[in-house]
C-alpha cells in the first residue's frame, strides 16, 4: 500500500545509471530513504529529478517494506525555496545533522514543523540564532536535552560560577583557579549559559560560547566523520 506524505529532501546521491537514493524528512514518517528510478534521464522521464531540490516542500508518495523504500509520485507542495551563500551553507548544515543523527522512520512531527520554521528564518537571513535553537531542539528530540538552568547537582546555575560541561550529563561547578588547562575549552560561565538559555545572542561572547557548547554536545553523537557543510563554511570565509 502506497503512503503519501509532505516532505523535504535532505540529501540525494546517484544510484546506478539513472536513479537516485534520497533521504527525506517526512511529516508523519520521520527520516526515510527513497529510491527514485530513472529520474536522471533527459526529457519528460527526468521531470521528477528536477523537483528533487532541498528546502522546497514536496508531496511524496512511496511504498515498500524494506528500509529503502521505492519512490512513486513526486509533486510540488508549495513555492520553491532557493537559499544562497551562507544561508545555503546553513541549510545544508541543518540537513546534514538530520541525516546523520535521526533514526529512520521514527515519527518526528514537532521537529518537522520546526524545520519548516528554520527554512523561513534562514531565508530571512537569521542564521546564528536559528542554528543554535535548531541544534538544541534536535538534541532534545534525540533524548539529550541541554539543561541550561540547573547544574548536575540540581542547583540553579549562578551567574558568577564557572561550569565544566560533561557531555550528556550537564554542568559541573568548578573553581576557576583549580581547573586543569586542558579542560578549559569545556568550561562556561554561568552568565553565558543563562544567556544561551534565553537565546540572547547579541553579545558576541555569548554567541561564540553557544556555538562551542553546541559542538561539544553534538560531538559524541556525530562521531569522528567531519561534517561536509562545516567545510563549506570554512571555504566561504577564506
Amino acid at each position: 500500500m502506497a503512503n503519501t506524505d509532505l516532505g523535504y529532501l535532505l540529501h540525494s546521491r546517484p544510484y546506478r545509471d539513472s536513479s537516485v537514493i534520497c533521504d527525506f524528512l517526512l511529516e508523519h514518517h520521520g527520516r526515510a530513504s527513497l529510491l527514485y528510478r530513472g529520474v536522471r534521464k533527459a526529457g519528460k522521464q527526468g521531470a521528477k529529478g528536477r523537483l528533487l531540490q532541498p528546502f522546497s516542500p514536496l508531496a511524496v508518495t512511496f511504498d515498500g517494506r524494506n528500509e529503502l523504500k521505492t519512490g512513486r509520485l513526486l509533486e510540488p507542495a508549495g513555492a520553491p525555496v532557493f537559499l544562497v551563500g551562507r544561508q545555503l551553507y546553513s541549510g545544508l548544515y541543518v540537513n546534514e545533522l538530520l541525516v546523520r543523527l535521526l533514526h529512520k522512520e521514527e515519527p518526528a512531527s514537532d521537529l518537522f514543523r520546526y524545520y519548516q520554521n528554520v527554512i523561513t528564518e534562514l531565508r530571512n537571513g537569521q542564521l546564528e540564532a536559528t542554528l543554535r535553537r535548531f541544534e538544541r531542539i534536535l538534541l532534545a528530540e534525540l533524548g539529550y536535552e541541554l539543561s541550561l538552568q540547573w547544574d548536575v547537582h540540581g542547583q540553579p546555575l549562578q551567574v558568577d560560577q564557572l561550569y565544566l560541561y560533561e557531555p550528556d550529563q550537564g554542568f559541573l561547578p568548578v573553581a576557576t583557579q583549580s581547573i586543569d588547562p586542558g579542560l578549559r575549552q569545556r568550561c562556561f560561565t554561568g552568565q553565558h549559559l543563562l544567556a544561551i538559555n534565553r537565546h540572547a545572542y547579541d553579545d558576541q561572547a555569548v554567541a561564540l560560547a553557544a556555538k562551542k557548547l553546541s559542538r561539544q554536545a553534538l560531538a559524541p553523537h556525530l562521531g569522528d566523520k567531519p561534517l561536509r557543510s562545516r567545510e563549506l563554511f570554512k571555504q566561504s570565509a577564506q
